[in-house]
């Protein structure tokens, strides 16, 4: 068979790498056959397998969106002891307020005037960390509205300064407080204080009695042995209260710092204290009020050094106790059989009270004075405490005790004898009634609030006698809370 093309032609024919120009039929087949990104041919590829479906395992689980959680902030908690620090802070000063011009300080010459009588005089800077150390401010005294911390002169100040003034060399004195609510008991105190201070007077302060009985500290029986060695059975069970009597030490070494470190040890004591012959009784009470486990001990030496005799003499000592009442009945205290502890158990508590009431005319050997004051704020309602009151009331009255008109308690009532028994032991204890003050001391005050800018309107005899008759005749409490409020 013959073929149509010649051998020749045939055998011109070559092969050309360039790209033939194909028609568009053929333009498509070689196009699907070649990888725009690979030299292969498309046929040599693999053959892409079908995902197989994944395999569950377990419960079947929502598909939903899923959110990226916040990293939480990390809060830093606050230091120990500085909640409450800041719950009980006493601001004793603002800026905010008018300077009350040619104010004069008081002192321990003026405190005894008849002039200073119905004045508002101030107190200097020297003192107030002391009586800050010994906490004799409270927070509901308004001492943060004023531009500095004053206090008004009565005549329940002048007498308590006298008797501070004539309380000879190894006598003492003793001032048991009453009256009403925000009558200024505790600012007697105060001021009480703030003389001590002045004179060089040792001060011990209890700035709240409830702290002794309302279950808030730790207690432990005390162990009592008589001479042979072998535990008292009929005596009455006394417990004791360290952290209380940490801090008890705590405001006596710090507000009588000056005085104690002057103040060599005349006596020896046990050696598990570690006092060295040459400490003073300001390194003594520190022991305590760094250490609670030797607080108690520490306590009793330090009440050693101060009220035994010894080789050098001791100043004299102010003792103060605010809410006395607290200290006469029940505690909220449970011993090891779930009876209740009566407050007298304490042995901070028995010893103090039984230092006021006294039959002894110096129970502070080296003199001084002591002040107790009740509460009514926060009174507890004992009857007992109530009808001894009376009974002390009575007597200065000079009423007889044999006398029909003297108080007696009820028939068939339930006297608690712990505290009725002190009738009997009150030598030398004088009551004050702290209750509303009188004209001038109000017009005082309230001219004084004007100056600081916090009585917008005129101190008049009218407005004095206004605010005399809403604040049940010139409580000081109550007329310093309206003295506050009245704008113009």
């Amino acid at each position: 068979m013959s073929l149509s093309v010649c051998t020749e032609c045939l055998a011109r024919l070559r092969l050309s790498s360039k790209p033939s120009i194909l028609s568009p039929a053929t333009a498509s087949v070689a196009i699907s056959q070649t990888s725009l990104f690979h030299s292969s041919a498309a046929q040599h590829a693999s053959i892409i397998k079908k995902k197989a479906p994944p395999q569950l395992k377990g419960p079947r689980r929502s598909q939903g969106v899923r959110l990226k959680k916040k990293a939480r902030e990390k809060i830093t908690l606050p230091a120990v002891g500085e909640r409450r620090a800041l719950r009980r802070r006493i601001i004793i000063s603002n800026t905010n307020a008018l300077e009350v011009k040619e104010m004069e300080d008081l002192s321990a010459q003026n405190a005894v005037l008849e002039e200073s009588s119905n004045q508002v005089l101030g107190l200097s800077g020297p003192i107030l960390d002391q009586l800050r150390d010994c906490e004799a401010f409270k927070r509901t005294q308004n001492w943060n509205m004023f531009r500095r911390p004053a206090t008004l002169i009565r005549s329940e100040t002048l007498d308590v300064a006298r008797t501070m003034e004539q309380v000879a060399p190894g006598q003492t004195a003793k001032l048991f407080l009453t009256g009403e609510r925000q009558s200024g008991k505790s600012i007697l105190l105060l001021q009480a204080m703030y003389l001590a201070f002045l004179k060089d007077w040792i001060v011990i302060n209890i700035p709240e009695a409830q702290d002794f009985v309302n279950n808030t500290s730790a207690y432990g029986p005390l162990r009592s042995q008589s001479a042979e060695g072998e535990e008292q059975s009929n005596a009455e069970q006394l417990y004791i209260q360290p952290g209380l009597a940490k801090a008890l030490l705590h405001r006596l070494a710090y507000s009588n710092e000056a005085v104690l470190k002057s103040l060599k040890l005349n006596h020896q004591h046990p050696g598990f204290l570690r006092v060295k012959p040459t400490s003073s009784i300001s390194d003594l009470a520190l022991i305590g009020a760094q250490e609670q486990t030797l607080a108690v001990p520490v306590w009793e030496a330090v009440w050693k050094e101060l009220n035994t005799p010894g080789q050098d003499p001791r100043p004299p000592i102010l003792l103060t106790v605010d809410s006395v009442d607290h200290w006469m009945g029940p505690s909220k205290y449970r011993s090891a059989e779930f009876e209740v502890i009566h407050a007298q158990q304490f042995t901070l508590v028995k010893q103090l009270t039984e230092l006021f009431f006294s039959e002894g005319k110096t129970p502070l050997a080296h003199g001084g004075m002591m002040m107790m004051s009740t509460s009514g704020s926060n009174k507890p309602g004992f009857p007992s405490f109530g009808m001894l009151i009376e009974q002390f009331r009575a007597r200065d009255k000079g009423v007889d005790p044999s006398s029909s008109a003297f108080p007696v308690p009820q028939p068939y009532s339930k006297t608690d004898t712990r505290v009725t028994g002190l009738f009997s032991k009150n030598a030398g204890v004088r009551f004050m009634d702290v209750n509303g003050s009188t004209v001038s001391e109000s017009k005082a005050l309230l001219e004084y609030f004007a100056r600081s800018g916090l009585l917008h309107r005129g101190v008049t005899d009218h407005v004095v006698n206004q605010l005399r008759a809403l604040s049940s005749g010139g409580v000081m409490g109550e007329l310093a809370r309206l003295g506050r409020r009245v704008t113009a």
